[in-house]
């Protein structure tokens, strides 16, 4: 299927000659177009001087019909460049790298690609859409793209070489918040000196990590993007992490000991226990939205207790031993502090959510809890033993401690957490977040917190300018036994272009589902999936976007 394609779509007029000298321009995007002038135009911008740096690269580069997520791309003038050169605290050299893609046949919009993980990667700037199955992106439907590395470049050859920027403040800094405007900054300069006008529309589209920077850009800098698509966005990253080191904590109570001598954090349950935790979750909550398809869709209404699944005298099937149900149900509440503290948000109760009792993601969150967001910050080449032995309440405190090196807290560079849009409100952007419900990394739960906050501040006005979607099953991003595969990206171009609203967003199951083209629409919140009471179970036209109803 094609994933979202502009809503306006034509050749532009090449300035060939005005940095080279050479060539005359033409209508690069009509038949017969002379390659050349692009080409030479493009190569022209080698020395181009943006704000703190300069553009060290310029190629023209052929369409290729690769991989629609990294190489799939028309005809097009990959620039890359540097900002911020210097040496850090740490003695180590950093600078601000940024990659910007111009296509042949520019849409006059501009495509920022936000990070993942803790960045440190020039990632390609091809427009990645949000959620699965993708066959198309944003530079081969004609935007112009921009990404970054965020200021670093994770080291390779030493223990934990992703996180050891944290070691340096400004390092920090620019992955955290401060990249944003520099790199926007530079993807303008190139793209009028390239094609001889301003964009016309801006757009930033991030997951995870990218997700906590269209947040960051939605709340910080709310002049530069027109709409902003925020998937799984790790808003609140700082806290997420020490929730991170609380639950391996909790796990490494009741695993069993590995070979080295260590709890196993990725057998927290063993294969048979997480059978009964999906199925007693399935025989929970499956029917609350009307019909049992193997899905929850009724997120308000799932709340089991897992202490009803404790295992009855001479009771060995389909239950878990007292022990094991009070585990669950701690991972399921959330980290607190030993002042009873929420750290950071309870977690929904989706049967995709058993594989975080394996812990999936404590590497990357140790090591960007211990390196990155405290204050002084732990450098250290063994995150499990950090994680095991970090005392919550003290790592949880150095999130938003300062010192004279480190003068923002972990929480101040990091998170894209105020409920505090106004600009952004005022001069007409539109938000869009996404979530799936089994989301390892970041809870969807936390979501619902964060538009509260909105509803408290903006009342009836919020749903005009934020939208929340939540994805049944979906993972991290995409994937999962879910309806992953959806064109959210198009409803928000529609939304800011033409002023239309979107409503329910039609999803697909993939290829790899239990239920391959099973449809069914992603609701804006509060509002639910809810089965009409007859058709087809397959067919989102069974299925209504309705409000839950308070009990």
């Amino acid at each position: 299927m094609k994933i979202s394609k502009p809503l306006i779509a034509g050749s532009v007029t090449i300035l060939a000659g005005v940095l080279a000298g050479c060539g005359s321009s033409s209508d690069s995007g009509s038949a017969g177009s002379d390659v050349s002038a692009f080409q030479q135009s493009c190569e022209a911008l080698v020395g181009l001087e943006v704000s703190g740096g300069t553009v060290t690269e310029a190629t023209y580069t052929e369409a290729s019909d690769g991989d629609a997520s990294s190489a799939l791309w028309p005809n097009h003038c990959l620039v890359r460049g540097a900002m911020n050169e210097r040496t850090g605290i740490d003695g180590k050299d950093y600078k601000l790298q940024f990659e910007v893609r111009m296509p042949e046949d520019w849409n006059n919009r501009l495509y920022y690609q936000g990070g993942s993980g803790v960045d440190g990667t020039l990632f390609t700037a091809v427009g990645k859409y949000a959620g699965g199955g993708n066959t198309s992106n944003a530079l081969s439907d004609g935007f112009s793209v921009v990404t970054t590395d965020s200021g670093h470049i994770a080291e390779t050859g030493v223990a934990n070489g992703s996180y050891l920027f944290g070691a340096d403040p400004q390092a920090r800094d620019e992955y955290g918040d401060m990249q944003i405007p520099q790199v926007t900054a530079a993807a303008r300069t190139l793209i009028e000196s390239f094609y001889g006008s301003e964009d016309e529309y801006a757009y930033f589209v991030g997951c995870s990590n990218g997700g906590r920077q269209a947040m960051v850009a939605a709340q910080e800098y709310p002049d530069l993007f027109d709409g902003i698509i925020a998937s799984a966005p790790g808003f609140k990253l700082a806290q997420s992490s020490v929730q991170a080191l609380y639950q391996a904590q909790l796990t490494a109570a009741v695993a069993p000991t590995g070979d080295d001598g260590e709890p196993d954090l990725t057998q927290g349950l063993t294969a048979a226990e997480i059978t009964t935790l999906k199925t007693r979750i399935f025989s929970s909550c499956d029917a609350l939205d009307g019909v049992e398809d193997g899905m929850v869709s009724s997120f308000s209404s799932c709340n089991p207790d897992p202490m009803d699944w404790v295992c009855a005298d001479g009771e060995s099937d389909n239950c878990l031993s007292e022990e094991k149900a009070e585990y669950v149900s701690k991972m399921f509440a959330g980290a607190y502090t030993s002042e009873g503290e929420l750290i950071y948000a309870a977690w929904p109760f989706d049967p995709g959510m058993s594989s975080q009792f394996a812990n999936p993601f404590l590497t990357i969150f140790a090591g960007e809890a211990s390196h990155i967001y405290t204050t002084p910050p732990t450098i250290t080449e063994d995150l499990k033993s950090y994680a095991l032995n970090a005392d919550i309440d003290t790592e949880f405190a150095k999130m938003y401690a300062t010192n004279g090196t480190f003068q923002r807290s972990g929480v101040e560079f990091t998170n894209g957490e105020s409920p505090d849009l106004d600009a952004f409100l005022a001069r007409g952007g539109k938000l869009m977040i996404l979530n799936g419900s089994a989301d390892l990394a970041f809870s969807l739960k936390d979501v619902e917190a964060y538009y509260a906050e909105l509803e408290a501040r903006y009342g009836t006005e919020t749903a005009d300018f934020v939208k929340a979607y939540f994805v049944p099953g979906m993972g991290h991003c995409s994937g999962g036994d879910a309806t992953d595969e959806f064109d959210s990206f198009s409803a928000l171009q529609a939304w800011v272009e033409e002023d239309n609203e979107p409503a329910e967003i039609i999803a697909t199951a993939g290829d790899d589902t239990s239920w391959p083209g099973r449809t069914r629409p992603l609701c804006p919140y509060p509002e639910e999936a809810v089965y009409n009471g007859s058709g087809d179970i397959e067919s989102a036209d069974s299925f209504s976007c309705q409000t839950p109803t308070a009990e």
